[in-house]
């Protein structure tokens, strides 16, 4: 019912081989680890680790209005202590402050 990442479509991705449960306020999945070059507007992360799912129940997410999730939390939150997104970004330079923000529209 989504849009997919598929992995083999990209020349850049390398898969980690780790595995993890996932627990959210509206359910759980299966990710399975690698990397790959984050790009977002003008921001590009290359190698950013991040989840793909491999096991997703059908509820919330198969009805979900979206594709997937970008974490965006605590550094301590993360996954296996695996560089959030953020983190990236700023690691490389690609950001000149630690601050994000995001806008809603219709």
């Amino acid at each position: 019912n989504h849009a997919k990442f598929k992995p083999s479509e990209s020349d850049t991705f390398t898969p980690n081989g780790q595995s993890y449960d996932l627990s959210y306020g509206s359910g759980s999945l299966t990710v399975v680890l690698g990397s790959d070059t984050l790009k977002i507007q003008n921001i590009t992360v290359t190698n950013q680790d991040f989840g793909l799912s491999t096991d997703e129940p059908t509820q919330p997410f198969y009805f979900a209005d979206f594709d997937g999730i970008l974490g965006m939390a605590y550094p301590s939150l993360a996954v296996g202590g695996i560089p959030t997104a953020l983190q990236g970004m700023l690691q490389q330079d690609q950001l000149a402050q630690p601050i994000f923000s995001f806008y809603f529209s219709r």
